[in-house]
């Protein structure tokens, strides 16, 4: 009889559900609280939620100890008032050990929002200044974009982030967008006007010589005039501090909305589901290239910028070409994908489209409209062949394409 029992309570065990493990769960969309702190594991890797059954779930193991950073000048887990604290997952359920303190996730709120650091770190291109924005959690400093922007023309090249596959799926939606912001950057300049419609037209009139003439380049019953184009957008990270992270204009650039919101916007969901599809981290790289020209009054092309410095030099150009660059780390493959920001082209030629198209061979990017130029011509390239072309892309190698 001991035998039986102890046969039925194996059987019993094996058919627990996973619910029912030492685990400790906490179900984001039931009891966040206004104020979510972030989980960091003893890697220094922010703890990031997964999608269970339309559900977003942070999960820890039996006794992991984690630990929970309200990030920010002034900012403590209101728990405890601490900023930094550190807490393990003790017993089975929705609560974590804090000190003498098992609690629930609602109640594990911040004072504030979490608020990231923005620090320069070095060179990079010509000219440019790499700035990393991520979590100062006590003594470490987690990445989460790495940056390079030219202060002297208000003009960014690339950024660099990951997209992480395992979590995507779980990303904040309900998170409110913030307004753009200047951070130690852009002196001088009123980036805010810049970007303005009423901005912009007072910019393309004194570059191509009319007021009426700017008038047919910015029309927003097209959606033809400038966005504060992501480079690194909101929708790759998970959580809405980091999304809210990415609000900065050195990681943007004057992208026309008909593209912003069309195939360039069909890339970005188009790479977050790869990375989901696959179960990937993947590596993405994204940049601009050259400078738009408009024709003025005598039918001469002219460059775009939407603002002057204080000695009266133009910056902030608009860029006649996004490129990202979507690499593997596990196949170690990648792709590069490029588009023309310019809707008031008429035909492209071939000088537009510097490397041989291999879209048709990528499997997991589909366009509707992808080659139409209002909403932004795409092609794709090797990454070798993009790198030939603009010495700031990454150098990657010659691998293999990401299809």
């Amino acid at each position: 009889m001991k035998v039986l029992h102890f046969t039925v309570l194996v059987t019993a065990l094996a058919l627990m559900p996973d619910w029912a493990s030492a685990d400790c769960t906490f179900n984001l969309d039931t009891s966040s609280p206004a104020y979510p702190p972030h989980f960091v594991d003893s890697s220094g890797k922010i703890i990031q939620p997964t999608l269970q059954n339309q559900v977003r779930i942070i999960t820890l193991a039996d006794n992991q100890v984690v630990t929970v950073a309200c990030e920010g000048t002034g900012n403590v887990l209101t728990a405890t008032n601490v900023q930094i604290n550190s807490g393990k997952c003790a017993t089975a359920g929705s609560s974590l050990q804090i000190g003498t303190q098992n609690l629930a996730y609602g109640s594990l709120g911040c004072k504030t929002a979490v608020k990231e650091t923005i620090k320069e770190t070095g060179t990079c291109s010509v000219g440019g200044t790499q700035i990393e924005i991520g979590w100062q959690v006590s003594t470490r400093f987690i990445n989460q974009m790495t940056i390079c922007h030219v202060k002297s023309t208000a003009n960014t090249l690339y950024s660099i982030n990951s997209i992480y596959g395992a979590n995507i799926a779980a990303d904040d939606k309900s998170n409110l967008r913030p307004s753009f912001r200047k951070g130690a950057f852009y002196v001088g300049i009123n980036v805010d006007t810049a970007y303005s419609q009423a901005g912009q037209n007072v910019s393309v009139a004194n570059i191509v010589g009319s007021s009426e003439l700017a008038t047919t380049y910015i029309d927003v019953s097209k959606s033809y005039y400038f966005a504060r184009g992501h480079l690194a957008p909101d929708g790759d990270f998970v959580d809405a501090g980091s999304q809210d992270a990415t609000y900065y204009y050195i990681n943007a650039a004057p992208q026309w909305q008909s593209f912003n919101n069309g195939n360039w916007k069909s890339l970005e969901f188009g790479v977050r589901d790869l990375a989901i599809s696959r179960g990937r981290d993947l590596l993405v790289y994204t940049g601009t290239h050259e400078i738009l020209t408009l024709a003025d009054i005598n039918g001469v092309q002219k460059p775009i910028y939407l603002a002057k410095d204080t000695n009266n030099n133009n910056v902030l150009p608009a860029p006649k070409y996004y490129w990202k660059v979507v690499h593997d780390p596990v196949t170690n493959t990648a792709t590069a994908v490029i588009g023309i920001n310019n809707p008031h082209l008429t035909t492209i030629t071939g000088a537009d489209v510097f490397c041989a198209d291999v879209c048709n061979q990528l499997t997991w990017m589909t366009w509707t409209n992808r080659f139409e130029i209002s909403k932004g011509y795409m092609f794709c390239c090797t990454v070798e062949s993009l790198r030939n072309v603009v010495a700031h892309a990454p150098n990657l190698g010659n691998l293999n394409l990401l299809v």
